[in-house]
């Protein structure tokens, strides 16, 4: 088969179509690189002296530099939304800096986002402290500030960058403009245990809290789409719906609560834009993957393996033919404590069960973390490359325990 262009590719693998190799992805908000494991990255390829820029404050991601997305075959670009004008991005120290000087101060302690919401730095990533509406009282919630959605700054200079990358490169273009879904945001905003409660016994603070944020994100996708829609091939959104072996929600309540909701905002999202919908939930999501298949989500990320009920010979056998995998390889176990052998046979079995017939984008099963080796990254990427190619000829010396 002759080469294809890194956007053909990534095309024909989401309309499940063989393309010439299983497309790449590296660089996303969920398909990124923490900024520790990045560092040490940069010094194996002796390439230290490259700038690092943070492309996620709260999860500490680094931007990958232009060189190093090509050198692993990534066939994507992100394009993120910038922070809002009235809203004060704080500082987070150097990117250069070590997990030990980043652990002993040399970084912001703690800040407030849009949302109100309070983080503050717990080991390699910014973790919640403070919920604005927890403990909240319905006078309170019809008080709260919800953040705008038409803040010129999230979206200054969007169109421009999109359209030169659309016009003058070859690359699959994915917007990413959120980082959180609508049942995030409820638990984020009201708190964990509030919002659970909520749902049980006080459900109208639940179901006005839920459209609140509702109303939000389809007035945030519609002004992003209005700027970037035209150019892109893939808009990325999500909700964290599991956890490592059940549902944060029962199918019931989800179905009740989110699902109409989460329907709401896809449907905004495909009537400007033609691009693909691709969905990010952790865990262990096996019983809802036909409802988002029937709201209209394209692609599901992360695939984590090691997840009850997601066998990803499983996962292709029963929705192989309705919707496109994204992720898959293993950042519990493989990436961070395998030898590179165990990292070649993983990223091989991930292409042996999910590539056959396109609908497969490789990536790591969420964003590669601070204890990845740089040698299991070049591993991961290399092993990609070579045994991705169409048509798959793909010999398994064994089959992982999550398989």
């Amino acid at each position: 088969m002759n080469e294809m262009t890194s956007r053909e590719r990534v095309l024909a693998a989401i309309n499940h179509q063989e393309p010439d190799r299983v497309p790449i992805d590296l660089g996303g908000i969920l398909s990124g690189v923490s900024r520790f494991a990045y560092r040490r990255l940069l010094g194996y390829l002796d390439r230290a002296d490259l700038p690092i820029n943070i492309s996620d404050r709260v999860q500490q991601l680094a931007e990958p530099r232009e060189e190093i997305l090509r050198r692993f075959g990534s066939d994507f670009r992100h394009i993120r939304a910038g922070p809002p004008d009235n809203y004060e991005e704080p500082s987070f120290g150097d990117p250069h800096a070590s997990y030990e000087d980043y652990a002993s101060g040399a970084t912001q302690h703690a800040f407030v986002d849009e949302w109100g919401i309070k983080w503050r730095r717990a080991a390699y990533y910014y973790d919640m402290v403070e919920h604005p509406l927890e403990g909240a009282s319905l006078e309170d919630l019809k008080a709260y500030r919800w953040p705008d959605p038409h803040d010129p700054g999230k979206t200054r200079g969007l169109r421009e960058k999109a359209r030169d990358l659309y016009l003058n490169t070859d690359y699959a273009l994915v917007a990413d403009p959120a980082s959180g879904g609508i049942l995030e945001m409820a638990l984020w905003t009201r708190g964990f245990e509030d919002f659970y409660i909520d749902l049980g016994t006080h459900s109208k603070f639940a179901t006005i809290l839920l459209d609140g944020i509702t109303e939000y994100f389809l007035a945030w996708f519609g002004e992003y789409l209005d700027t970037v829609g035209d150019y892109i091939q893939i808009i990325a959104q999500g909700d964290d719906l599991g956890m490592q072996d059940r549902m944060l929600l029962p199918p019931n309540l989800y179905r009740k609560y989110i699902k109409p909701r989460h329907q709401k905002v896809i449907e905004l999202i495909k009537s400007k834009t033609r691009a693909k919908v691709f969905h990010h939930s952790c865990g262990a999501i096996f019983p809802l993957i036909g409802d988002l298949i029937e709201i209209g989500v394209d692609i599901l990320n992360p695939i984590q393996p090691r997840a009850e009920g997601m066998d990803t010979w499983e996962l292709k056998r029963v929705y192989g033919q309705s919707i496109t995998f994204h992720g898959g390889v293993d950042v519990q176990t493989v990436l961070p404590r395998g030898t590179t052998d165990d990292v070649v046979e993983e990223v091989k079995e991930r292409i042996a069960s999910l590539g056959p017939g396109g609908g497969y984008i490789l990536a790591a099963s969420h964003n590669i973390q601070a204890d990845v080796p740089p040698e299991n990254i070049v591993a991961m990427f290399e092993a990609a490359q070579e045994y991705g190619q169409y048509p798959l000829q793909i010999e398994l010396s064994r089959r992982s325990d999550a398989s």
